[in-house]
């Protein structure tokens, strides 16, 4: 199986096919009033004085107790860039995201999405195709009313993963296809292998929804996000576990994407690698686990 970190992705080099009209642009002529809504640099930003006029969103220390703007959110275009699955961009028929970098990925996924279909090209340095890949994720696609009662649709998926991509990519054009469109989160990154995943792996789903009775016998049910976890256990020969552990020791804590099997989507999982259990297992070879916290 593999584990991919990700790579740095500087929004100045993404484009998205989308508008950014969440609210007005930012500029450092006009009188921005109390509670006013700017987009800056694919963020939305609140004024939080009257007559703020001259400061940069963007240059604001967010920690500061008397910030003059907050963050409020990315814009809808590039919510797939925020870290967070239930805050996806959504969009109509198709969206196309072109998103260059400085170093070379070998895997680029796109999670929590509605689609019918992904398409991705590749392109290196100089500007030349070097790949591309498809992917269906189910429903459907019409175009005439006889295809309306006759077309079947497909089971659905919510990720699309690619992986193999040539080391040459330096730029990724995904589009893709349907309609209420959904995008949760795009990831590039670097995979490793860290052994072979075993039948023991398994995932649940962890819900922070809650109810409770309050003192006149009514019961309060309030609606939350679920999240996904995977436990994976995995054997790893001797040799290669002595590489294996100090990165996986390094990784503990940040967003990762695991894949356990490519074949199977529900072991390809997007979240915090958590919980690292190491144990010895045989003179050749380790027997371990590790936990994916999966984002909401």
């Amino acid at each position: 199986m593999l584990v991919c970190e990700p790579i740095e992705m500087s929004l100045d080099n993404i484009s998205v096919s989308l508008p950014e009209d969440d609210a007005p642009a930012w500029d450092g002529v006009t009188a921005w009033g109390l509670g006013a809504w700017v987009v800056r640099g694919h963020r939305i930003f609140e004024s939080m004085i009257a007559d703020n006029t001259g400061i940069d969103p963007a240059a604001v220390d967010q920690s500061k107790v008397s910030a003059e703007w907050l963050e409020v959110q990315y814009t809808n275009a590039f919510r797939a860039f925020d870290g967070v699955l239930d805050n996806p961009t959504v969009g109509a028929e198709n969206i196309v995201i072109d998103i260059t970098v400085a170093d070379s990925f070998d895997v680029l996924g796109l999670f929590g999405v509605r689609a019918v279909s992904v398409s991705v090209a590749f392109y290196n340095a100089a500007g030349q195709q070097v790949g591309e890949r498809s992917l269906s994720l189910g429903g459907r696609i019409v175009s005439s009313w006889l295809e309306w009662f006759t077309v079947r649709p497909d089971p659905r998926r919510d990720k699309a993963f690619f992986y193999n991509i040539p080391v040459s990519a330096r730029r990724a054009v995904i589009r893709i296809d349907g309609g209420d469109l959904r995008l949760g989160e795009v990831f590039l990154g670097r995979s490793f292998y860290v052994g072979e995943a075993q039948p023991k792996t398994a995932g649940r789903a962890v819900t922070a929804s809650r109810y409770e009775v309050n003192d006149f016998g009514r019961t309060i049910w309030t609606k939350r996000p679920t999240r996904r976890e995977m436990t994976y256990i995995v054997e790893a020969e001797r040799l290669a576990f002595e590489a294996i552990e100090p990165r996986m020791g390094e990784l503990a804590g940040s967003l990762v994407v695991t894949v356990g099997a490519f074949e199977i989507p529900s072991t390809i999982q997007f979240g915090i690698l958590g919980t690292i259990d190491w144990a010895e297992d045989g003179p050749d070879e380790y027997l371990y686990s590790f936990t994916i916290k999966g984002l909401s």
